[in-house]
């Protein structure tokens, strides 16, 4: 039976796998762009999901790079074609996966279309039972709604005219909602009740990023406000917002041509609200609340006072009522929100060890509330995981009787977590405060169950977590603001106390 041949594309960098998506109309010559990945880990978890012909895969990429994901690929998948893109420096990799099955190979800094498209005629025909011919439908909408969706311009002549016999009317709305393991229904079915409820308009499914629908709507501008009205109904009946995810409806705008960047600049920014507002069906761009802004940071210091004071229920409601704060001012960025919640968690911990509270088990399970409140998908969700963390806190302070160390060695304490990332030896610390520098170190052996260098490194590679946790700063730069001039004696003490090298920590983190 013929069929279209299909392909996967790995590589790194999304414009190169866009530009090669998007600048042919590859149905056309025969090919079906399936899927893309960006490393060969996910490559690897592609081609078994969509099942390709022939994959096109670059050499140098994160976590696993072209070579090994060739290797791995061939070995799993002997019929599956590789197509390797490669500079002329990574020539050696490039012989290497041809030993290991690669079909070809282009160079990147010469990569054209029309080369690419040779190439691929001919791995394809290294297919025996691969019977693939053109399809003769020209561009489909989905191709073309997917390219504007990624930022590309659509050809006035040959692309344009799809687009406006499938959309002919004058004004344009975006639908958008998650989609949850436990939805009920699916795109299909989705898609057809807005066909039924609102059979005067034209609507269709958009290729946009996993876990979201967004259906474009197309009516006469006149049914603009009825159309409105219809789906905010449709939404409260639906039970958004109760048990469901919210659901996101954008501005009106007037011409096809606005898709990509109302999609890319407002509806996205419109589904991160949906974090704050858990209570509403659906949110209307134009109709969100006025903001009531903080005007005021959250106070860390006071915070963890409160802590160390026992007076955790009064740190709870602080909590609370800056929470409720976000809410209000629902524009602060999500990612910038759990990362300082996950940090402010990390930093109890550490108060805690410096209380001599016993919280063993809260050192187990702190991880599991960095992956909680990482993966929550909405306000409420994190402040119930925090609202956990911090009766267990509670159970630790109450549990100890309050026992924390004597002044002296709280002084100490804090002096090292001020400085730890200047050189910081005990000599510099007993010259600070006027101690004989074997009577400190005793001094502090007896006092902790760790030396005086064993404790700073503790608090530098704390620390150092925090800033991997971040994603933000690069390793090199991290060891230097933990107090490390030696890199590699960073990664070395890194790993031995958390027995993972530092990529590999931060890869876990974010996995």
């Amino acid at each position: 039976m013929n069929r279209l041949c299909k392909v996967l594309i790995v590589d790194d960098e999304f414009l190169v796998r866009q530009g090669i998506k998007h600048h042919m109309n590859w149905e056309a010559e025969g090919f079906n762009i399936v899927g893309e990945a960006s490393n060969g880990e996910e490559g690897l978890q592609q081609v078994e999901l969509l099942k390709p012909d022939i994959v096109i895969t670059d050499i140098v990429m994160p976590v696993m790079d072209g070579e090994t994901f060739v290797r791995t690929l061939k070995a799993g998948y002997p019929h599956i074609e590789v197509i390797v893109l490669s500079s002329f420096s990574e020539f050696e990799y490039v012989r290497s996966t041809l030993q290991h099955g690669a079909a070809d190979y282009i160079l990147k800094p010469k990569l054209d279309t029309n080369e690419l498209l040779e190439v691929l005629r001919r791995t394809a025909g290294k297919i025996p039972e691969l019977q693939y011919e053109p399809s003769h439908d020209g561009w489909r909408l989905g191709q073309l709604m997917e390219k504007m969706l990624s930022g590309f311009t659509l050809d006035e002549d040959n692309e344009m005219p799809v687009i406006r016999e499938n959309f002919p009317l004058g004004a344009f709305r975006l639908l958008a909602f998650q989609i949850t393991e436990s939805s009920l229904k699916n795109q299909d079915q989705i898609e057809a009740e807005v066909r039924k409820r609102l059979p005067e308009i034209e609507c269709a499914i958009l290729p946009a990023e996993s876990r979201l629908s967004v259906m474009l709507l197309n009516m006469k501008p006149e049914q603009d406000e009825a159309t409105v009205e219809q789906i905010r109904e449709w939404a409260a009946e639906a039970g958004a917002g109760q048990n469901a995810p919210v659901w996101v409806l954008s501005e009106r705008f007037l011409s096809f041509e606005k898709m990509g960047d109302i999609y890319r600049e407002r509806l996205l920014k419109l589904m991160e609200f949906c974090f704050y507002y858990t209570n509403r069906a659906i949110l209307i761009d134009g109709e969100l609340p006025p903001m009531h802004p903080a005007g005021y940071q959250f106070n860390v210091n006071m915070f963890l006072q409160h802590v160390k004071r026992n007076r955790v229920e009064t740190a709870k409601e602080y909590l609370h009522e800056h929470a409720a704060t976000l809410g209000r001012d629902y524009i602060a960025d999500v990612f910038e929100i759990k990362s300082f919640l996950g940090n402010l968690i990390f930093n109890v911990t550490i108060t805690l060890a410096d209380m001599d509270v016993q919280s063993a088990g809260l050192e187990e399970s702190k991880y599991t509330y960095f992956k909680n409140v990482d993966g929550a998908s909405t306000l409420t969700e994190v402040m119930l995981v925090l609202e956990q963390f911090m009766t267990e806190v509670q159970e630790c302070v109450s549990g100890s009787g309050g026992k924390r160390s004597d002044p002296n060695m709280t002084m100490l304490l804090d002096y090292m977590h001020a400085h730890y990332d200047q050189p910081l030896g005990l000599s510099e610390v007993a010259k600070h405060f006027h101690f004989n520098p074997s009577y400190l170190s005793s001094y502090f052996s007896s006092h902790k169950k760790e030396g005086f260098n064993e404790y700073l490194n503790k608090i530098r590679i704390e620390k150092a977590e925090e800033l991997l946790r971040s994603d933000d700063v690069t390793i090199s730069e991290i060891s230097s603001m933990v107090g490390y001039s030696d890199h590699s004696y960073f990664c070395k003490v890194f790993k031995k106390f958390t027995g993972l090298s530092p990529s590999r920590y931060r890869r876990k983190f974010w996995a």
